[in-house]
């Protein structure tokens, strides 16, 4: 064997024992420059008032956390990640039956994004994350989630306003005519038993989809639209009356729940600036997360 082998050896050896070990995975980060956009929307009462909110340059995650990553954090901590989660399509998503991040009726990847969490496990791989690489990773708030979204654009979605619901697969895993096949074909059910209706257009995925499958939008944010929820930081909050305007997370004592934001693949897609929110300890099939970090990307 010759030297460059043995170095070669060595490096892949040296690499697979961090990855068993539980070595942090960094994400791959997108730089978000600076500015300032118009948050909210006229559309519905809690995403009022419109209000201008000034962005310091950051840095977001180009996908979505994956099972892989995730794996990371429980063999280095031993986290105690929920037992059991909302995630069985044949009875969509009945009350917690048994699964956890790792094993559950909808994973079939460790790169899909990883689900079957809530958001005190989210939180709390952010604060891991940070502290063995040093960097300051956190999980995105909800004003830097909807300008990094938006990316400079004012419509509906970063490709337009996409009214007739056709362009929309090109971009992000939604509620589909394909998935609606798949849901009919192996759980004996439908979208329209859940959500609002269905994309008139073709994802070719019936669950989570691998991460990075779609379009990004123009910072190069990758499922951004649709494939899982995303946890942020901010406590949920019923209107913008009193939300910061410099980016920074919305907190108030003991948080309720925390704001989320965009689609999943079961359900009907929403425009960037719809709101969502969920309980820190709700553990769902379709909830999950992406990496912010402050300045720009390592």
């Amino acid at each position: 064997m010759n030297l460059n082998k043995i170095i070669m050896a060595l490096c892949l050896s040296t690499m697979s024992y961090q990855t068993f070990a539980g070595s942090p995975i960094e994400p791959i980060m997108v730089d978000i420059p600076s500015g300032s956009f118009e948050m909210g929307s006229m559309d519905r009462e809690n995403s009022q008032p419109l209000h201008e909110v000034n962005i310091s340059q950051f840095s977001l995650g180009k996908y979505e956390v994956t099972v892989k990553e995730f794996a990371q954090f429980i063999k280095a901590t031993n986290f105690k990640a929920p037992s059991e989660c909302r995630h069985e399509l044949d009875g969509w998503f009945k009350p917690y039956s048994k699964g956890n991040w790792e094993t559950n009726a909808l994973n079939s990847s460790e790169f899909q994004p990883v689900v079957c969490i809530n958001w005190q496990a989210a939180n709390a791989y952010t604060q891991w994350l940070a502290k063995e690489t040093g960097r300051p990773y956190r999980l995105p708030t909800e004003a830097e989630w909807e300008y990094a979204a938006r990316a400079g654009t004012k419509t509906d979605y970063f490709f337009g306003n996409d009214e007739d619901r056709t362009q929309v697969c090109e971009y992000a895993n939604t509620a589909d005519l394909s998935g609606e096949n798949i849901l009919q074909r192996d759980a004996n059910t439908s979208y329209l038993n859940w959500s609002t209706g269905l994309a008139n257009c073709v994802d070719n995925s019936g669950d989570a989809s691998i991460v990075g499958m779609y379009k990004p939008n123009q910072f190069g944010l990758h499922d951004i639209v649709s494939n899982v929820l995303e946890m942020l930081a901010d406590c949920y909050v019923a209107d913008y009356k009193t939300v910061p305007t410099d980016g920074s997370p919305m907190l108030e004592g003991e948080c309720a729940s925390r704001a989320t934001r965009g689609g999943s693949w079961h359900w009907n897609n929403w425009p960037l600036a719809q709101r969502g929110s969920i309980p820190e300890d709700f553990s769902g099939g379709v909830d999950g997360f992406r990496i912010a970090l402050d300045g720009t990307a390592p």
